[in-house]
Protein backbone atom coordinates (compact mmCIF):
# COMPACT_ATOMS: atom_id res chain seq x y z
CA UNK A 1 0.00 0.00 0.00
CA UNK A 2 2.66 2.27 0.75
CA UNK A 3 5.17 1.40 -2.39
CA UNK A 4 1.88 1.77 -4.30
CA UNK A 5 2.16 5.62 -3.08
CA UNK A 6 5.30 6.24 -3.05
CA UNK A 7 5.90 6.10 0.51
CA UNK A 8 9.38 4.62 0.98
CA UNK A 9 9.96 3.22 4.77
CA UNK A 10 13.12 2.32 5.16
CA UNK A 11 13.08 2.74 9.33
CA UNK A 12 10.36 2.31 12.07
CA UNK A 13 10.47 2.79 15.41
CA UNK A 14 7.99 1.28 18.13
CA UNK A 15 8.09 2.17 21.01
CA UNK A 16 11.22 0.88 22.76
CA UNK A 17 11.74 -2.70 21.56
CA UNK A 18 13.51 -4.63 24.06
CA UNK A 19 12.70 -3.18 27.07
CA UNK A 20 12.13 -5.67 30.30
CA UNK A 21 8.41 -4.89 29.91
CA UNK A 22 8.35 -5.99 26.17
CA UNK A 23 7.20 -9.84 25.39
CA UNK A 24 9.10 -12.00 22.89
CA UNK A 25 5.34 -11.89 21.18
CA UNK A 26 5.73 -7.89 21.06
CA UNK A 27 9.09 -8.08 19.92
CA UNK A 28 8.32 -10.23 16.99
CA UNK A 29 4.99 -8.46 15.89
CA UNK A 30 7.09 -5.28 15.56
CA UNK A 31 9.36 -7.32 13.27
CA UNK A 32 7.08 -8.61 10.91
CA UNK A 33 5.10 -5.21 10.92
CA UNK A 34 8.43 -3.80 10.15
CA UNK A 35 8.50 -5.97 7.20
CA UNK A 36 4.92 -5.48 6.13
CA UNK A 37 5.97 -1.81 6.23
CA UNK A 38 8.82 -2.72 4.25
CA UNK A 39 11.26 -1.64 6.70
CA UNK A 40 14.89 -2.89 7.00
CA UNK A 41 14.84 -1.14 10.21
CA UNK A 42 13.24 -0.04 13.77
CA UNK A 43 14.77 2.36 15.60
CA UNK A 44 15.40 2.68 19.68
CA UNK A 45 17.25 4.22 22.11
CA UNK A 46 20.86 2.93 22.54
CA UNK A 47 20.73 0.14 25.43
CA UNK A 48 22.71 -2.66 26.64
CA UNK A 49 20.66 -4.47 27.69
CA UNK A 50 18.50 -4.23 25.13
CA UNK A 51 20.84 -4.81 22.52
CA UNK A 52 20.78 -8.49 24.54
CA UNK A 53 17.65 -9.26 23.94
CA UNK A 54 16.88 -8.07 20.37
CA UNK A 55 20.39 -9.01 18.91
CA UNK A 56 19.28 -12.66 18.22
CA UNK A 57 15.92 -11.95 17.18
CA UNK A 58 16.98 -9.45 14.73
CA UNK A 59 19.34 -12.02 13.21
CA UNK A 60 16.27 -14.43 13.70
CA UNK A 61 13.88 -12.04 11.41
CA UNK A 62 16.83 -10.38 9.13
CA UNK A 63 15.58 -6.80 10.31
CA UNK A 64 17.84 -4.91 11.77
CA UNK A 65 17.84 -2.58 14.85
CA UNK A 66 19.06 0.45 14.81
CA UNK A 67 20.13 2.78 18.12
CA UNK A 68 20.02 5.94 18.01
CA UNK A 69 21.71 8.54 20.51
CA UNK A 70 21.12 11.57 22.21
CA UNK A 71 23.91 12.72 24.00
CA UNK A 72 24.73 10.19 25.60
CA UNK A 73 27.65 8.52 23.55
CA UNK A 74 31.07 9.07 22.98
CA UNK A 75 33.98 8.13 20.14
CA UNK A 76 34.03 4.65 22.31
CA UNK A 77 30.97 4.02 22.57
CA UNK A 78 30.85 1.46 19.78
CA UNK A 79 33.86 -0.43 20.24
CA UNK A 80 32.36 -1.76 23.60
CA UNK A 81 29.57 -4.89 23.23
CA UNK A 82 26.22 -3.41 22.32
CA UNK A 83 26.91 -4.23 18.82
CA UNK A 84 28.17 -7.39 19.30
CA UNK A 85 25.07 -9.29 20.29
CA UNK A 86 23.79 -10.09 16.37
CA UNK A 87 25.10 -8.68 13.18
CA UNK A 88 21.77 -7.55 12.28
CA UNK A 89 22.32 -4.45 15.17
CA UNK A 90 22.78 -1.28 14.00
CA UNK A 91 23.96 2.41 14.71
CA UNK A 92 21.06 5.21 13.92
CA UNK A 93 23.48 7.98 14.58
CA UNK A 94 22.01 11.26 15.31
CA UNK A 95 25.36 13.74 13.87
CA UNK A 96 23.63 16.75 16.02
CA UNK A 97 23.64 15.06 18.83
CA UNK A 98 26.90 14.12 19.00
CA UNK A 99 27.99 17.39 18.00
CA UNK A 100 26.26 18.90 20.79
CA UNK A 101 27.93 16.97 23.66
CA UNK A 102 31.40 16.12 22.22
CA UNK A 103 34.40 18.03 21.76
CA UNK A 104 35.35 15.69 18.35
CA UNK A 105 34.28 15.14 15.17
CA UNK A 106 31.17 13.13 14.36
CA UNK A 107 33.05 12.03 11.02
CA UNK A 108 35.76 9.88 12.93
CA UNK A 109 32.73 7.95 14.06
CA UNK A 110 31.34 7.76 10.68
CA UNK A 111 34.59 6.30 8.98
CA UNK A 112 35.01 4.09 11.70
CA UNK A 113 31.29 2.19 12.00
CA UNK A 114 29.59 3.35 8.46
CA UNK A 115 29.70 -0.61 7.96
CA UNK A 116 27.12 -0.58 10.91
CA UNK A 117 25.62 2.63 10.77
CA UNK A 118 21.87 2.19 9.53
CA UNK A 119 21.00 5.75 8.99
CA UNK A 120 22.16 9.19 9.79
CA UNK A 121 20.11 11.85 11.70
CA UNK A 122 20.78 15.07 10.38
CA UNK A 123 20.33 18.22 12.00
CA UNK A 124 22.51 21.22 12.78
CA UNK A 125 23.57 22.22 16.79
CA UNK A 126 26.35 24.48 18.27
CA UNK A 127 29.22 22.38 19.96
CA UNK A 128 29.01 22.57 23.89
CA UNK A 129 30.52 25.88 23.80
CA UNK A 130 27.70 27.14 21.75
CA UNK A 131 25.49 24.97 24.69
CA UNK A 132 24.25 22.73 22.04
CA UNK A 133 21.24 24.73 20.63
CA UNK A 134 19.48 23.56 17.48
CA UNK A 135 19.89 25.74 14.57
CA UNK A 136 19.06 25.81 10.97
CA UNK A 137 21.12 24.25 8.82
CA UNK A 138 24.44 25.88 8.32
CA UNK A 139 24.55 28.11 11.19
CA UNK A 140 25.32 25.35 13.61
CA UNK A 141 28.72 23.34 14.16
CA UNK A 142 27.09 20.14 12.74
CA UNK A 143 29.35 19.27 10.05
CA UNK A 144 25.89 18.23 8.37
CA UNK A 145 27.93 19.17 4.54
CA UNK A 146 31.12 17.15 4.88
CA UNK A 147 29.12 14.00 6.83
CA UNK A 148 27.02 14.07 3.14
CA UNK A 149 30.29 14.60 1.41
CA UNK A 150 31.90 11.48 2.90
CA UNK A 151 29.17 8.92 2.22
CA UNK A 152 29.06 10.26 -1.11
CA UNK A 153 32.47 9.83 -1.93
CA UNK A 154 32.62 6.34 -0.07
CA UNK A 155 29.19 5.37 -1.81
CA UNK A 156 28.49 4.44 1.37
CA UNK A 157 24.33 2.81 1.31
CA UNK A 158 23.50 4.87 4.63
CA UNK A 159 20.00 6.83 5.22
CA UNK A 160 20.41 10.54 5.96
CA UNK A 161 17.44 11.57 7.18
CA UNK A 162 16.23 15.30 8.10
CA UNK A 163 15.13 15.83 11.97
CA UNK A 164 13.67 19.56 12.48
CA UNK A 165 14.55 20.31 16.05
CA UNK A 166 15.07 24.31 15.37
CA UNK A 167 12.47 26.71 16.51
CA UNK A 168 10.34 27.15 13.40
CA UNK A 169 10.30 30.85 12.60
CA UNK A 170 7.11 33.02 12.80
CA UNK A 171 6.90 33.89 9.38
CA UNK A 172 7.22 30.15 8.28
CA UNK A 173 6.25 26.24 8.88
CA UNK A 174 8.02 23.02 9.17
CA UNK A 175 7.26 21.81 5.48
CA UNK A 176 9.07 25.00 4.22
CA UNK A 177 11.62 24.96 7.06
CA UNK A 178 12.20 20.95 5.57
CA UNK A 179 12.29 22.20 2.11
CA UNK A 180 15.18 24.52 3.19
CA UNK A 181 16.86 21.86 4.71
CA UNK A 182 16.46 19.73 1.89
CA UNK A 183 17.62 22.11 -0.75
CA UNK A 184 20.88 22.65 1.96
CA UNK A 185 21.83 18.99 1.78
CA UNK A 186 21.25 19.00 -2.09
CA UNK A 187 23.36 21.59 -2.38
CA UNK A 188 26.20 19.37 -0.23
CA UNK A 189 25.97 16.79 -2.64
CA UNK A 190 26.61 19.04 -5.72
Amino acid sequence: MYADAGVAIHIVKFGNIGDKGCTDEKMDYYFNAAKALGAGAITREISEEAAKRVGPMADKHGVKVAFHNHTQINATTYDGPILSYGKNLAINLDIGHYTAANDDCVLAIIEKFHDRIYSLHLKDRKNQAGKGANMPFGEGNTPVVEALQLLKKNKWPIYADIELEYPVPADSDAVKEVAKCVQYCKQALV
